[in-house]
């Protein structure tokens, strides 16, 4: 029997303001979008918990899906949902 995991918010990167590549582009070029969603989320390097809104952005006429929030005074984390 195949046991499936469950999906969750799992920490992709995290970067500067104004300069992250998520999806193979700058995330900070395109407009996001809120789904009105959140998501509970830990820092990967201090254990923390945070909860960061959920975006849309459409890149390439595809419309991804990711939370994002700042850990710090401009250091966004970033996390997709599998």
């Amino acid at each position: 029997m195949k046991i499936l995991k469950e999906k969750t918010w799992q920490f992709e990167k995290s970067g500067a303001d104004g300069n992250v590549q998520l999806f193979g582009v700058n995330i900070f070029d395109y407009h996001w979008e809120t789904t009105g969603k959140r998501a509970a989320v830990t820092d990967p390097l201090y254990g923390q918990e945070f909860i960061f809104n959920i975006y849309t952005v459409v890149i390439g006429g595809d419309k991804k899906e990711f939370a994002a929030g700042e850990f710090s005074n401009c250091v966004w984390g970033f996390y997709l949902y599998h």
